[in-house]
């Protein structure tokens, strides 16, 4: 009977430890300070707040009862590859601070990049509630993503390798870590920032290797702005750091190689011609450029930020102005002067095993943070090479009642002044165009009427075989002349635009009955509409 009692004795012993035992545990949970947005092509995308100083992923543990605690791992699961290690980027990779009370000790013990699973080792051996003050914290910070193809809000997932050594998950288990994935900038346009002022109406070549002349104030170039995609997409290379714009160094980590970079690229220049570009800094912004003289041999440039403003949408203004070409040299090929822009350094795909960029990826801008897959965005056209014109407008004309009028253009681009690099004119001729706008009874707007000069159309005197207008010669012409070549017949009241395929025409024209009557009709040079607008006032001139 005693024997009886003592083995009842021992066996409610073993129950109630066991009770203990199980009730006594260390609860987990999760709680982040996530990145408000990220650049949705970035393949280091934040995972934390930019804007707070050393944010992550806090860890934290509180011992609900005193039991003897063994090692576990915590796997902390994010929604994406990790692109960055223990390692990279330099003074500033993935790593374990702050460890307090039970989680003294806690380590990272392996990073599965591809699956995003990160392996914390909690500390084990001792119990729970006689470390510290019975419970403890952790941040793991410096956490990169590639965030292409992920959706927002992303979250890190928490689990356990053994939940049967009394660490057990509590609430919350998940956490955001970024909430939202956007465009980091829109297309650039042209335009000014609201407190900026436009250089000019656009770049103008002419394919003789000349210039328009502007008028006014304007200038032979173009403004036009990138726009930021939301508060915070444009950082510097501090702020691409855990250390949110503080860093105790005062500068970026030596593996923070870059900021939010953006590649400017040029197409349409062509060899002979200069673009200068010249961003317009204000307020928090400001930016530097790895080029400011755009040719066809460097055609683009690389604008770093300096200093940004991560709390508001910033707009960035890029003056654009050209330098005259040399005037010897075959001439430009027609066509636009464009310009695209793009997150920078550029990498279309992750390599190898899924790992860094800085591990195993040689291409060029390997090993940079951040680096982007990112598409150029535009073209935007902001000047053109267009053949030299000279358009003339005659505003009244008339060919009715015996009445006639009589046009003269003269090609004056032949003159005393010995050439372009004296002064003078760049010799220049061609078929010449002209338009006829004849009034309708009904104030209607007229069909226009268009004869273009060529070997087959050749009315009136001065031209070439094949109907071009040669440098040095005036052509001749009445406006019945003209209509008769189109196949008008009847009579005509209205006005005339004459094109002519090189600078410095010139015209004179008259009415006449050819017996008692002239008069005068005067001749408009109206510049070039791609330097200065139709739409402005005092754009024409007489003779000019």
């Amino acid at each position: 009977m005693k024997s009886k009692s003592l083995f009842g004795l021992v066996a409610l012993m073993v129950v109630l430890a066991a009770a203990q035992s199980s009730f006594a545990q260390v609860t987990i949970s999760l709680s982040s300070s996530p990145s408000q947005n990220e650049i949705a092509t970035n393949r280091n995308a934040q995972a934390f707040d930019p804007l707070s100083a050393g944010s992550g992923l806090t860890v934290s543990g509180v011992v609900l009862a005193n039991a003897f605690v063994t090692a576990t791992g915590l796997l902390l699961d994010y929604p994406g590859i990790v692109t960055a290690t223990k390692t990279d980027p330099a003074g500033d990779p993935i790593r374990i601070e702050g460890q307090t009370g039970l989680f003294t000790g806690a380590v990272i013990s392996s990073i599965n990049y591809s699956t995003g699973v990160i392996e914390v080792t909690l500390p084990g051996g001792f119990t729970a509630g006689s470390v510290g003050s019975g419970s403890g914290t952790f941040r793991l910070l410096g956490v990169r993503l590639d965030a292409n193809g992920l959706t927002a809000p992303a979250q890190v997932t928490a689990s356990l390798t053994n939940s049967a050594n009394n660490y057990q998950l509590g609430s919350p288990s998940t956490a955001t870590v970024i909430n939202a994935l956007s465009a980091g900038m829109t297309a650039p346009a042209i335009g000014t920032r609201s407190s900026g002022t436009s250089v000019g109406n656009g770049v103008v070549v002419f394919s003789n290797r000349t210039v328009p002349t502007f008028t006014g104030t304007a200038v032979n170039g173009v403004s036009f702005v990138l726009s930021e995609g939301f508060e915070a997409a444009w950082r510097n290379k501090v702020q691409e750091s855990t250390f949110g714009g503080v860093s105790p160094t005062g500068s970026a980590p030596s593996g923070i190689t870059n900021g939010t970079s953006i590649r400017l690229t040029f197409s349409g220049l062509q060899t002979g011609m200069t673009l200068n570009l010249s961003p317009v800094n204000a307020g928090a912004l400001s930016v530097t450029m790895s080029r400011t003289s755009i040719t066809a041999a460097n055609n683009s440039t690389i604008i770093d930020f300096a200093s940004t403003d991560l709390t508001a949408k910033e707009v960035l203004q890029i003056d654009a102005t050209l330098t005259a070409p040399s005037t010897t040299g075959s001439n430009f090929t027609t066509g636009p002067i464009q310009v695209t822009a793009t997150f920078y350094p550029n990498n279309t795909a992750l390599s190898g095993n899924l790992v860094p960029f800085s591990q195993n990826n040689p291409t060029p801008g390997a090993g940079t943070y951040p680096n982007f897959n990112q598409q150029e965005l535009g073209p935007l056209t902001i000047g053109s090479v267009v053949n030299p014109t000279t358009t003339l407008l005659i505003p009244y004309a008339v060919a009715d009642l015996g009445f006639d009028t009589g046009i003269a253009i003269a090609n004056t681009t032949a003159d005393p002044f010995g050439g372009a690099s004296f002064g003078g004119a760049t010799a220049g001729a061609g078929p010449v165009t002209i338009s006829l706008y004849g009034r309708t009874a009904t104030g209607a707007t007229p069909t226009v009427v268009t004869i273009n000069t060529s070997a087959t159309v050749r009315p009136g005197s001065g031209l070439d075989a094949s109907g071009n207008l040669n440098s040095g010669s005036t052509w001749t012409v009445l406006l019945s002349e003209l209509r008769s070549s189109a196949g008008q017949t009847g009579s005509f009241t209205g006005y005339i635009f004459i094109q002519a395929p090189f600078l410095d025409a010139h015209g004179a024209s008259f009415i006449s009955d050819f017996r008692s009557f002239t008069s005068a009709s005067p001749v408009l040079v109206v510049p070039p509409p791609l330097s200065t607008s139709r739409s402005g006032q005092g754009v024409e001139s007489l003779n000019n």
